[in-house]
């Protein structure tokens, strides 16, 4: 009877936050999936999800989110230093369209290289250029 006493809060705890969703929570476990902008206070310009294995970009088109075909690649650090050719080790993850295009990197806690916003973690390559990228809330 003691043991139940002691697992029934640590049980409705668990059962409280199974229950609310993550649909609040803006960010994944994994760095490179979530919705990502420009600016920290404009809505996602793209998102990056994982199915199947696999990870798809999808560009917001006006209310419309428009999914690439292709999956995305998981850059080796060969890869990673074709872009950040002095700074590769400062990059912790990146997805690229192997077409090219469009790429999305992950820095490491404490990377210091040119063209990081101090207040992101995210640098973006799209067609339009290069720059930093926010993880924002999805909406």
């Amino acid at each position: 009877m003691r043991t139940l006493r002691l697992l029934l809060p640590g049980a409705l705890l668990l059962l409280i936050t199974a229950c609310s969703g993550d649909a609040g929570l803006p960010f994944s476990a994994d760095p490179l999936q979530g919705c990502f902008a420009t600016s920290a206070r404009k809505p996602a310009d793209f998102r990056v999800e994982k199915e199947g294995g696999q990870y798809y970009v999808s560009f917001s088109r006006g209310d419309q989110w428009q999914r690439e075909p292709n999956a995305l690649h998981k850059a080796t650090r060969s890869e990673i230093s074709r872009y950040f050719r002095d700074d590769a080790d400062q990059i912790d993850s990146a997805l690229i369209r192997m077409a090219g295009g469009f790429g999305i990197f992950h820095f490491n806690k404490g990377a210091t290289l040119k063209g990081k916003a101090s207040d992101s973690d995210y640098m973006a390559l799209m067609l339009i250029g290069a720059g930093p990228v926010y993880a924002v809330k999805c909406q």
